[in-house]
Order: C-alpha cells, then sequence, then structure tokens
C-alpha cells in the first residue's frame, strides 16, 4: 500500500527538525506547525514508529533526542553534501529563515546560482544548535589553517551564523579567553559538556555594537557607470548605509566586494566602495 504524500511530507520534516536540532519534542513541534499537543504527540508516536532506533526519551529535556543511529542512518538519502544542503535549506526554510537552494520545486521561482559546497553536518549543527540553547560549553575538535591537525578546544556559543556561503558559530574560547568565530565545517567533533557558558553573546562587545557602513560607488566608474551602481543599489541615491554588527562587518564588505582601498581594490572586480573606512576600519580582519 502506497504510503499517502501528506505522512511522507510530514516525515520529511520532521527527519529535518531531529537532525538539524538534535531532538522532537511537543512544544516545538505545536511552535513550528500551530499544532494541538494531541496531534503533535501523533505525529512524533508515528515517526518513532518509523524509525524506533532514532530516537532516545530524555527525562531532563522531555524531547527524543537523535541517536548515533539516526545521524548515521539519515544520511543515507543525501550521501553528497549537495544533497545535505538541501536538507539544510529545507530545515532553514521551515524554522523561518530561507534560502534559496538549487532544489527543483512546483512552487518557487527562485534559484541559488550554485550548490553549496560547505553545508554543515547535521551532528554539528545540533550540537551547537543544543549548546546554544541550553547555554552550556561544549568541547570541539577543530581545524583551522594556522593548526590544520584537529585539536581540541572548549567554547562557548551563542549564535549561529551564515555568512555567504559558510556557517560558523560566534563562541567565547576558554583557551584564548576571547570570542572567536568558528566555521562549522572545520569541527571534526563536538561534545556537549555539563559546564555552564563561560561568557554570552552579552559580553561580547563586537556582537553588541552595531557599526554604521556606508557604500557609494567606486570612485574610479565612470558616470555612466556610477548610475548604473546607483540604480542598482541606492534606489538612484548617491550612498546608502546599512547598520551591521562589529563581529560580522568584515563577512557583509566581503560578501558585496566593497572596497576598503580603492588604490589597490579597482572596478570592475569591485564596484562598490566604503566611504566611511576610519568608522568601519577597527572591525576589520587583520591585513583587510
Amino acid at each position: 500500500m502506497k504510503t499517502p504524500s501528506s505522512l511522507v511530507r510530514r516525515l520529511f520534516l520532521l527527519e529535518a527538525i531531529l537532525l538539524w536540532e538534535g531532538r522532537l519534542n511537543n512544544a516545538r513541534l505545536r511552535e513550528i506547525f500551530d499544532l494541538k499537543g494531541v496531534r503533535a504527540s501523533e505525529w512524533i508516536r508515528e515517526f518513532r514508529d518509523l524509525h524506533p532506533d532514532w530516537l532516545e526519551w530524555d527525562n531532563v529535556t522531555k524531547s527524543y533526542h537523535a541517536t548515533e543511529t539516526a545521524f548515521t542512518a539519515a544520511p543515507r538519502t543525501a550521501k553528497g553534501h549537495h544533497n545535505v544542503s538541501a536538507s539544510l535549506n529545507q530545515y532553514l526554510a521551515l524554522v523561518g529563515l530561507p534560502y534559496a537552494s538549487t532544489e527543483p520545486s512546483l512552487h518557487r521561482g527562485a534559484w541559488s546560482a550554485y550548490p553549496s559546497i560547505s553545508a554543515p553536518t547535521p551532528r554539528i549543527f545540533s550540537s551547537i544548535t543544543e549548546a546554544i540553547r541550553l547555554h552550556r560549553r561544549i568541547e570541539i575538535s577543530y581545524m583551522s589553517m594556522s593548526d590544520p591537525e584537529p585539536h581540541k578546544r572548549i567554547i562557548s556559543p551563542h549564535s549561529l551564523v551564515q555568512a555567504g556561503r559558510r556557517w560558523h558559530t560566534r563562541a567565547f574560547s576558554s583557551e584564548h579567553q576571547q570570542f572567536r568565530d568558528y566555521a562549522l565545517g572545520r569541527i571534526v567533533s563536538a561534545v556537549l559538556l555539563d559546564d555552564d557558558s563561560e561568557r554570552d553573546e552579552i559580553d561580547d562587545v563586537a556582537w553588541v555594537t552595531y557599526v554604521q557602513v556606508r557604500l557609494v560607488a567606486h570612485p574610479e566608474l565612470t558616470a555612466a557607470q556610477e548610475s548604473v551602481i546607483r540604480f542598482e543599489y541606492f534606489n538612484n541615491t548617491a550612498a546608502r548605509t546599512d547598520t551591521c554588527r562589529g563581529a560580522l562587518v568584515n563577512y557583509f564588505i566581503q560578501d558585496i566586494r566593497a572596497a576598503t582601498d580603492i588604490k589597490k581594490q579597482k572596478p570592475p572586480e569591485y564596484q562598490l566602495a566604503i566611504s566611511n573606512i576610519e568608522e568601519v576600519h577597527p572591525w576589520l580582519f587583520p591585513g583587510t
């Protein structure tokens, strides 16, 4: 007997929540799908009956947590990065963070120009999400360009950020005693600890500080080219000013390819420029 398409869709959505949040519970389903409590319980029971080894009840959080089997078995239909990215996109759209994916849809005419090549794994994403939700520390095994071999770090994450094509977590490093960004794609493993977060987002000066970024057309564009930029980005005005968290200023500037040094960064590669560079410069990465 063929499974009704509505049930298949429902199970797919519950799988996405389980993988990317690391848990399922009645309250969360009521919040996302606007369900009554009884109906939310029925949905979870349907999912549990189909995947009994994927869920493990936790009395503390009153939730079904994803098991190792879930993280291992669920990606069987998403073995490549492309499918993992599609799953993440579905989850983000479901919880109110729409992202144009390369997956076809009968109900959408928007497309991403390229497949994601750096989607994080559900295991890492959900572990970081859980640490943020519970305000707990987490031990990660991390690789970086300065230290390519996996090494242990204990961090206190407070936010997840998608900057361009990559995801990172903003977190306090116990070793360095400062807030840093950790790319999710470079986290090899993550273990939630029982310790409370050492610092929270209110302690992160770069995070709670808002910076004005004033954009203009690159001064080396011709008058005709400048008019195109003004039409495309500035609503036919001379400039625009955007507000950005200090910790995210550099990502914003990189994403829009705005010149911070107009003598070195020239058109056609750079068509926008930062006009208030003195105000913005303290928030740029070293060497930018």
